[in-house]
């Protein structure tokens, strides 16, 4: 596994900060970072009319197409949980403080916080990016620790295997919308406060397969073409063995619109599973004599 430069000089001015070392600190970068956080409250917290109502947004477009169909149809999603809107403030301070140490780390902040737009077809699709390094764009992600260490850590190749929140596709919008390379995620455990900097090469994403990806949603979304599931359940395997019970792929576990498609799914223990706590997963077909 590769640690990149940028990655360093984070983890070195961290710990200097740490171990309270003087580290060059220019006020202006708070007084930035302190606006950046009240425009995420304000946002939050007293959301603009009509900020809510569905668009392909540049945050979007890498979602898969039957949950924006579900969106655009005014299907109703499920509720979210009381902490939501936690995480989600957690998340704007996160790339607020990000501002702060990616400049006192020394890196070469070239941009940053471009409003975008990106011409598909008869679509606008809209955004803004998050910070511009050496002329590449970067994008700030706050990450659980689960997601942090199973999928960031592990660099680009697991989140091409596994990409349910289409940060891919994101990042490239951003990109191509302003004729840049893709740079790569800074990604900040919530948890822990680690540090992770995805940094990618020009080899490392097909931006042609990209785009064409891109435009099949919008296709399909400004169409209306008929509602379609993008995903099956997978037969469920356990110790290497078949169980005979089938679940959601985590794409739909994902997904506010999983009870719409799937109404009969359970939520039920790992089958076979021992464990005084077991792992509970979505099951569209469960054998309880199959749990062991």
């Amino acid at each position: 596994m590769t640690h990149s430069l940028k990655e360093a000089r984070l983890h070195m001015i961290l710990d200097r900060l740490s171990n309270r070392e003087e580290v060059e600190i220019d006020e202006q970068w708070i007084e930035e970072a302190g606006e950046m956080f009240k425009q995420g409250l304000r946002k939050q917290l007293m959301p603009e009319p009509g900020q809510d109502d569905f668009r392909i947004r540049m945050s979007n477009i890498g979602r898969p197409t039957c949950q924006l169909q579900m969106q655009k149809a005014g299907e109703k999603p499920a509720r979210m949980p009381y902490n939501h809107i936690v995480r989600m403030m957690l998340g704007d301070a996160v790339e607020a403080i990000m501002e702060v140490l990616i400049r006192a780390a020394g890196l070469n902040v070239t941009g940053g916080k471009n409003q975008v737009e990106l011409k598909i077809g008869d679509t606008t699709i809209k955004g803004e990016d998050d910070i511009e390094l050496d002329g590449k764009v970067f994008d700030t992600k706050s990450a659980s620790p689960w997601a942090y260490t199973h999928k960031w850590v592990e660099g680009i190749d697991a989140l091409k295997r596994e990409d349910s929140f289409g940060y891919i596709p994101q990042l490239v919008g951003y990109s191509i919308s302003q004729g840049k390379d893709p740079g790569g995620w800074i990604v900040v455990n919530k948890s822990t406060g680690e540090v992770k900097v995805v940094e990618l090469s020009e080899y490392d994403i097909d931006i042609d397969k990209v785009k064409a990806q891109m435009e099949r949603t919008v296709n399909v979304i400004a169409t209306d073409q008929p509602f379609e599931r993008c995903f099956e359940p997978v037969e469920e395997k356990f110790r290497g063995k078949p169980t005979g019970n089938k679940r959601l792929s985590t794409d739909c576990t994902f997904c506010n619109f999983m009870k719409q498609c799937w109404p009969e799914a359970v939520f039920k223990p790992q089958t076979g599973s021992k464990a005084a706590y077991p792992k509970h997963y979505w099951y569209t077909e469960y054998a309880e004599d199959a749990e062991g």
